[in-house]
Order: structure tokens, then C-alpha cells, then sequence
């Protein structure tokens, strides 16, 4: 029979070969540590933590947030290493008894390298849209340029027959210049989309809709999709516009490829708002017939997709929810109504 001491050599033995770092507490003191949390944390030995309080190195956040890891619910949080550095983690605490006394022991995922991953992902998405974006920049571009090169033929036509003057040549000069503004804003837009900086912005939903608006009216009015904005002006927030920019484009983009393979005659979306104290909600409805009730809960699903393989990487909704719900930003919700889908974007 094993005795005690051995019983627990064997325990620390599993405990320090474990990918989780585990915590043991009682009464909020730091009772145990194992050397995966301990190498985390950039400190040597347990000596540095032991009998102090644990939120030395647990970092709640202000507002709970929890998030799915292989089907289960964790709580995301933070810890603080010796050298002051903030680490993004999910916790799993249980309640333990032993020798009459209470304590608490904390399963530690480190998810750095989970989040370099996502934003790669995301990341990699945008790349993969950069060839449908530069055939939007061609169709926003095409008409403005046409308009240009056509001023400047009446303007060369004029001076050659000696009858330009001077209101004629100033009223085009700045038209052509409107044409150039709208033109390098065009730009600029799709160039902001790429950028990798998420940091968060003072911005309304319906600006945002709005720019997304501009970035594709000309190639979804090419293929008679019509596009319908509610007027309403929201409160502005701080939110990671890029980010939220890339949403609604993949929901768009996702009703526009619905359209084409399904052939809809007279396509419409119609995009709305609501809001209350608490939230704001975007509603963008299509008329592309709705999703099928058997797959309609895994179209969120990573790498889940009803398009043909040459058309559907299966992440663009993935995104769009990951997007959603990471830093407790928001969620996305899809069901059938009337002639089509509503996806519904909540802003918290």
C-alpha cells in the first residue's frame, strides 16, 4: 500500500507535467502551485508565491466574460507575470476538501498563442477577399473616371475651337475634383479595411453601415441588387470599426452569393436598426429564399459552408461570430423570415 508522502510525490509529479497551470487556494491565499504556471508566471520556485494572495497574479475583469472551449464554458480573465506583463487566460475553478479544510484549485489555460491564431485567421480571411475588393474598387471607380475623362474631352474640344471660358473651365475643374475626392475616399476605405490595427474607434453602427455601403454599392447595383438603409442616427461608440466592417461585409457578401447561385429575381436586402439604453442591434434581411432548417445552427461553424469549393472557404460567418464575441463586443443570430434570412449584429 502506498503511503501518504508517496501518494502525494505522485500528485505533484502529474500536476507539473499537466499543458494547464493549476492553482491551489484557501481563503484567497496561493496554497500550491505547479511548475507550468510557475514558467507562465516567469517566476523560479513556488517560495515566491506561496502563503500570498492570489490576486497578485489573477486579474478579473471588470465585466465577466466567458467563452466555449471544446463545448465547455470558461471564464476569461487575466494573469499579471513578475515582470508586470498581462496574459489573456480561461479559468475553470472546483471547490476541493482535504483534511477537513477548504480550498479552491484553478485550471489555467494560456491563450496566447489561440489568439494569434484567431487574428491570423481573420486576417487571412481579409487577404483571401482582397480579389473581390479590388473588382469593387474597379466598379466604384469606373464611373467617376468615365465622368472625368469625358469633362476633359469638352474641355480639350472647347480650347481647340477657342470657345472655353472661364466659368466653364473653373465649374469643370471642380467637378473633376469632386470626382478625384470621391475617388481617394474610395480608397481610402478599402485601405483601412486591410489594416490589422482593431483599435477601438468613437463611431455610430449606421456610419459603419454606411462605409460598408460605399465600398460595395457599385458592384452589388452591377449584379441588380438593390440595397435598402434605414435613416436613423445611433448613439456612437467605441468599437473596433475595421473589425465590424469585415462582419457586415461577410454577411452580405454570403446574401449576394445566395442570390446568384439561387438565381432570385428582383434581389433586396434591407438593412435597419434598434436601439435601447443597453444595446444596438443591426437587422440586414435578404430576400434570397432563407437557409435550410437542417444546417441553419452550424453556419457559424468554422470551415462550415453550402457554397461549392471553388466559391466557400467556410469562414466568413465564423469570423463575422468570432468578431461578434471576443471582448464581450457583441452577438450574431440568423433565422428565416418572410421570403429570406435575418441575421441580427447586437452591440453591447
Amino acid at each position: 500500500m502506498k503511503t501518504q508522502e508517496q501518494i502525494v510525490i505522485n500528485l505533484n509529479e502529474i500536476i507539473n507535467n499537466t499543458i494547464e497551470g493549476i492553482l491551489i487556494l484557501q481563503e484567497g491565499f496561493i496554497k500550491n502551485i505547479n511548475q507550468p504556471l510557475l514558467e507562465i508566471l516567469g517566476y523560479e520556485t513556488k517560495d515566491e508565491l506561496i502563503d500570498k494572495l492570489a490576486t497578485g497574479v489573477l486579474i478579473p475583469t471588470s465585466v465577466e466574460k466567458y467563452i466555449k472551449y471544446n463545448e465547455k464554458l470558461f471564464q476569461e480573465i487575466s494573469l499579471i507575470t513578475k515582470d508586470g506583463t498581462t496574459i489573456p487566460v480561461i479559468i475553470k475553478i472546483k471547490d476541493i476538501f482535504y483534511e477537513d479544510k477548504e480550498y479552491k484549485i484553478i485550471f489555467i489555460l494560456d491563450l496566447r498563442e489561440l489568439k494569434e491564431k484567431e487574428k491570423m485567421v481573420i486576417y487571412h480571411s481579409r487577404l483571401s477577399a482582397m480579389g473581390e475588393m479590388i473588382s469593387m474598387i474597379a466598379h466604384q471607380w469606373r464611373q467617376p473616371l468615365s465622368t472625368i475623362s469625358s469633362m476633359l474631352t469638352r474641355i480639350k474640344l472647347r480650347n481647340n475651337t477657342n470657345k472655353i471660358d472661364k466659368d466653364f473651365l473653373n465649374n469643370s475643374l471642380s467637378d473633376i475634383n469632386k470626382h478625384i475626392q470621391y475617388m481617394s475616399t474610395t480608397i481610402d476605405d478599402f485601405r483601412n479595411f486591410f489594416t490589422t490595427d482593431s483599435k477601438k474607434e468613437l463611431v455610430s453602427l449606421n456610419e459603419i453601415v454606411a462605409i460598408v455601403f460605399n465600398m460595395i454599392e457599385k458592384s452589388f447595383s452591377s449584379l441588380n441588387i438593390k440595397i435598402e438603409i434605414e435613416n436613423k442616427n445611433l448613439q456612437k461608440k467605441h468599437l473596433p470599426k475595421n473589425e465590424l466592417i469585415q462582419a457586415i461585409l461577410n454577411i452580405l457578401n454570403n446574401a449576394k452569393d445566395a442570390f446568384i447561385e439561387r438565381g432570385i429575381s428582383n434581389p433586396l436586402i434591407k438593412i435597419y436598426f434598434e436601439e435601447n439604453n443597453q444595446t444596438q442591434k443591426i437587422f440586414i434581411e435578404d430576400n434570397a429564399k432563407g437557409i435550410d432548417e437542417k444546417i441553419i445552427s452550424k453556419i457559424f461553424n468554422p470551415y462550415f459552408s453550402t457554397k461549392n469549393k471553388k466559391n466557400g472557404s467556410g469562414l466568413g460567418l465564423y469570423i463575422c461570430k468570432n468578431i461578434l464575441e471576443k471582448d464581450n463586443l457583441g452577438e450574431v443570430f440568423v433565422e428565416n423570415k418572410n421570403l429570406g434570412a435575418v441575421f441580427t449584429i447586437i452591440i453591447n
